[in-house]
């Protein structure tokens, strides 16, 4: 059996981990809210500096192991789905804001089936797993969670 991935934020980690994990064999799907973002890398174009990652990411949207879309309800069949969302700084303090992996996390909760397991790429402070799994427990409590930060070095990611 293939697992089927989904990678919640297309952005330089979601988009360079969607398309490494599909040159892996995976079925993958890349869901982002910013429609400009998902129709550019549908077409197999690159918002950002990565050596690489455009050539790879047409060959796997070509091999039909990589699509992306702006509806969650696309990823609902996936077997493992990866939060890799922005954590700016707030505006207000010098604290992470969160309401994006917070989002993230619930659209996932809502659509994915039983038994899934969602894994946290997003770079977040200590303690931030065990609320978020509080939280999914609330909406989807079938489903598990996992966290486990990436830090990619930018123009080497796809080495």
């Amino acid at each position: 059996m293939k697992l089927k991935v989904s990678v919640i934020g297309t952005g330089y980690l979601g988009a360079t981990h969607a398309a490494c994990m599909s040159s892996l064999g995976f079925e993958v799907i890349g869901v982002d809210v910013d429609a400009a973002k998902i129709e550019l890398l549908t077409a197999g174009r690159v918002p950002f500096y990565e050596p690489g990652l455009e050539d790879l990411l047409q060959k796997e949207i070509a091999s039909g192991r990589l699509t992306f879309s702006t509806d969650f309800k696309a990823i609902a069949d996936a077997d493992v789905h990866f939060i890799c969302v922005g954590t700016p700084q707030r505006e207000d303090s010098l604290a992470a804001d969160l309401k994006y992996v917070d989002a993230a996390l619930d659209a996932v909760a809502a659509v994915c089936k039983p038994g899934s397991l969602v894994v946290g790429k997003s770079t977040v402070p200590v303690g931030t797993a065990a609320r978020l799994r509080e939280r999914l427990l609330k909406i989807n409590p079938k489903v598990d969670l996992a966290w486990n930060p990436e830090f990619l070095r930018e123009g080497f990611a796809v080495e």
